[in-house]
């Protein structure tokens, strides 16, 4: 693991000393190594298809609102997005050489030492840039993985970032990635039959200046939108 880092550390380094804007280039560099990982990762694992539109491609300029599975899911969605941030679990930021590169990729801490105060207002600044020049920010409001596939609570900061940001909620549901890499194992499950599939199933555009707006509204109709369609494809494979 940490020879892997130490070899990608070589790399990005004459990005991070060269590069005029750090955080876009190494972004963009991090989106290509990640496409070549998932090429190799389907000649590993040829009995995992995947079912992933080109319209998911063109997202730009939102916050993409995801379900979360596996550790799988954040790297796949930077293979799709040449311009992404994301909130990263803090402890994540503590991890040598790791670290480094979230941090250099522009990517948020959620720590709350970096989600209040003049440092939450300089995160929602750096968000509303990105999103201004074509880039996405993607979440996962459950905050966690998800062990059965339900929905957990959802953390209503997102929306708070997307109304500040006056930005579009694209919501993008996320299947088959936990059983490629499970939560609690370390290896790939590369000989099981298996779809990853991700599928844009909602695009809200919220009047954020309306006076009936409301945060919890939005985070509600957000979550029912994925709520209706995890059940109707639950339905769906029970009449298979």
């Amino acid at each position: 693991m940490f020879g892997y880092l130490f070899i990608l550390l070589f790399l990005y380094l004459p990005v991070y000393v060269f590069a005029k804007n750090r955080a876009t280039a190494l972004q963009n560099l991090n989106h290509i190594h990640l496409k070549i990982f998932f090429t190799l990762t389907k000649r590993l694992a040829p009995k995992t298809k995947y079912n992933i539109p080109d319209n998911l491609r063109e997202i730009h300029s939102s916050v993409v609102v995801c379900t979360h599975l596996s550790y799988l899911d954040p790297i796949l969605l930077v293979s799709l997005f040449k311009k992404q941030k994301t909130i990263v679990k803090h402890t994540f930021f503590k991890v040598p050489i790791f670290g480094w590169f979230l941090k250099n990729y522009g990517y948020i801490s959620s720590g709350s030492d970096t989600m209040m105060g003049a440092a939450m207002i300089n995160n929602l600044e750096d968000i509303k840039q990105h999103l201004s020049s074509g880039g996405v920010l993607f979440v996962f409001p459950e905050g966690t993985r998800s062990r059965d596939g339900s929905l957990s609570p959802f953390n209503k900061g997102v929306f708070t970032i997307a109304r500040y940001c006056n930005a579009p909620l694209k919501l993008i549901l996320i299947r088959g990635t936990n059983k490629l890499f499970q939560p609690g194992h370390f290896l790939f499950h590369t000989q099981e039959h298996n779809e990853i599939e991700l599928r844009l199933i909602g695009s809200l555009n919220p009047d954020y200046k309306s006076k009936d707006f409301s945060i919890a509204a939005l985070a509600d109709e957000t979550r029912k939108i994925f709520e209706e369609k995890i059940d109707h494809l639950k339905s769906d494979n029970k009449g298979d």
